[in-house]
C-alpha cells in the first residue's frame, strides 16, 4: 500500500538513516529576527539539511511556531525588542547570542525566551535539535544562562519577595509554614500555639489559600506543596 512520498535524512547525534513520509512530516515554521541580513543567510544555512524546518519570510512571522532572534547579547534594547514582537507573535524565542549580556535573564523567560545557543557554538544538528525541543513544549539553555537564573531568582527572594514576606513559588512565608505544620500533623489550635497566632487568623490564612489556589481541602493543600517542592 502506498504512503506517500519519502525522504531519507538522517537524525542529529544518531548517524542512522531513516525514511520520513512526506505525509506524517510536520515541518516547522520559523522566523528569524536579525540586525543584518548575513546573520539571517546563517540561520538558513543551519535548517538547510532540514526537510522538517522551514524559513519564513519576514512578514510571515506573526505565523512562525518558533522565533529565531540574533543578536550580540542580552540587552535592556533586545528585551524591549523581545516584548515588541511577543505583541505579534505567541510563539516560543530562541536565542542566538556572541556573549551573555548584562539583561535580565528572569524577564526573557517570562517574555517567551526558551532557548538559547552561543553563536560561536552553533552547528545544524544542534541548532535543528534545539528548534525542535522548544517546539515540543521543552526549554534548553547554556549552562552559563542557567547559573544566571539561579542567581537573580536568589537575589529577588533575598531583596524583594523576602522583605514582604512571600516566596518564589507565589505563597506568603506563614503560608508555607502553615503547611509545614499541617504536613506534620498539628491541628489548627496546635498550629496557632505554634506560631503565636489565633486560631481564627490559621484559618484566614488557611482559607485565603486555598482560594486563592483552587485547593479544596487541607489534604489537597498539603498534597499541592508537596508535589511543587515547597515543604
Amino acid at each position: 500500500m502506498s504512503v506517500g512520498p519519502q525522504t531519507t535524512r538522517t537524525w542529529p547525534g544518531s548517524g542512522r538513516p531513516a525514511v520520513v513520509t512526506e505525509r506524517h512530516l510536520r515541518r516547522i515554521k520559523i522566523a528569524v529576527e536579525a540586525v543584518d541580513v548575513f546573520s539571517r543567510a546563517g540561520v538558513a544555512g543551519l535548517i538547510g539539511p532540514s526537510p522538517d524546518i522551514q524559513l519564513l519570510p519576514t512578514p510571515q512571522l506573526p505565523q512562525a511556531d518558533v522565533v529565531v532572534i540574533v543578536a550580540p547579547r542580552l540587552s535592556g534594547r533586545a528585551l524591549r525588542r523581545l516584548r515588541g514582537l511577543r505583541e505579534v507573535c505567541k510563539a516560543p524565542f530562541v536565542l542566538i547570542l556572541d556573549n551573555l549580556g548584562d539583561g535580565d535573564w528572569l524577564a526573557a523567560a517570562e517574555v517567551g525566551v526558551a532557548g538559547a545557543m552561543w553563536r560561536s557554538e552553533v552547528t545544524p544538528d544542534q541548532f535543528t535539535e534545539l528548534i525542535r525541543t522548544v517546539m515540543s513544549g521543552g526549554s534548553s539553555l547554556p549552562p552559563e544562562v542557567q547559573g544566571r537564573l539561579l542567581k537573580d531568582v536568589a537575589h529577588l527572594q533575598q531583596t524583594v519577595l523576602g522583605p514582604r514576606g512571600l516566596t518564589a513559588s507565589g505563597l506568603e512565608t506563614r503560608e508555607v509554614d502553615v503547611l509545614r505544620l499541617i504536613a506534620e500533623g498539628l491541628d489548627t489550635a496546635e498550629i496557632a500555639d505554634r506560631m503565636k497566632y489565633s486560631e481564627r487568623t490559621v484559618k484566614n490564612i488557611l482559607y485565603a489559600m486555598m482560594t486563592r489556589l483552587n485547593l479544596r481541602n487541607r489534604s489537597h493543600a498539603v498534597a499541592y506543596a508537596m508535589r511543587s517542592g515547597i515543604i
